[in-house]
């Protein structure tokens, strides 16, 4: 499933907080993520959040659908401090509800 965030959570999430279409809180835990950590993170079934600030779009990802935009933005995720001036790069970070019950993977794209 694809859900626009935008309208209802674009100011929550530099709060470090972000409410999903099921109606979990999830507050950030990390901001910087590796690729390998974030693989396991999708591979175990966590929703992706993309949060592209430029281009006002918060998008919530889940199942086969995260799974599948994972795939299309991994090879722009940088764990470093990105280099503007291009493409889109996505620095990610982890985000939990429930006392780490449930995770999701949350990526901040910049250009």
């Amino acid at each position: 499933m694809r859900t626009s965030l935008a309208d209802e959570q674009w100011d929550a999430v530099e709060r470090g907080q972000v409410i999903i279409p099921t109606g979990r809180q999830f507050e950030r835990r990390s901001s910087r993520i590796k690729r390998r950590d974030a693989d396991a993170l999708i591979a175990a079934g966590a929703p992706l959040v993309l949060y592209w600030y430029g281009g006002q779009q918060l998008d919530y990802f889940d199942g086969s659908d995260a799974a599948e935009q994972w795939q299309a933005v991994r090879g722009a995720l940088t764990s470093q401090a990105p280099q503007l001036g291009g493409d889109v790069v996505w620095t990610g970070g982890r985000w939990v509800c429930d006392e780490h019950e449930h995770e999701l993977l949350l990526l901040t794209g910049q250009c």
